[in-house]
């Protein structure tokens, strides 16, 4: 039985530690294209006055890191397609909410540890921080909330119509997507 459990934890911490570097990875890669347009003055998106160097070389950064956010999700639970099969789907939901809530807790940590560490650089590598922090908000409100539930609703529907059941990871990272910008912003 604990090994059973094992099971499901390990399952439900690295689903959800997926989805979250996948919202974050998008996160930082949409925020690497405003702030490169920003660089080329194409948009103003930057309340700072810095220099095109400045803009540039934050945008690498963060585009490096938001891509590498993206690739380490890839090569997760997700990306070998494992998922939480032969458990009921109140364990599963039991499992996803806990998972949940400690990555989005970790996030919230990981912004503490690192905003105080980027001290004295650029806005836009702060404004990238603040989005690991909106992810970890996100995580620990939204998701158990509403993510994870709809996720479930998905599981549910395999008796009803076959594809339902395919949906529940895109589910959970459109629901945590929006919750991050919206808590961003």
């Amino acid at each position: 039985m604990i090994k059973r459990y094992a099971i499901l934890g390990y399952g439900a911490s690295g689903t959800m530690l997926d989805v979250g570097l996948m919202v974050l990875g998008s996160l930082l890669v949409g925020l690497a294209v405003a702030v490169l347009l920003a660089g080329f003055e194409l948009v103003n998106v930057i309340p700072e006055d810095l220099s095109s160097g400045a803009m540039l070389a934050s945008a690498l950064v963060i585009a490096v890191v938001g891509l590498f956010c993206l690739g380490v999700a890839s090569e997760g639970p997700l990306g070998r397609g494992r998922r939480l099969v032969g458990f009921k789907i109140w364990e599963v939901g039991i499992g996803r909410t806990l998972a949940v809530f400690g990555v989005g807790f970790l996030a919230v940590l990981a912004y503490g540890f690192l905003s105080r560490l980027l001290d004295g650089l650029p806005a836009p590598l702060h404004q990238a921080t603040r989005g690991l922090e909106a992810v970890g908000i996100a995580g620990m409100t939204v998701m158990p909330l509403l993510g994870v539930p709809l996720s479930l609703l998905m599981r549910w529907g395999t008796g009803r119509l076959s594809w339902m059941p395919n949906l529940d990871i895109p589910v959970m990272f459109v629901v945590w997507a929006v919750a991050a910008m919206a808590t961003i912003t």
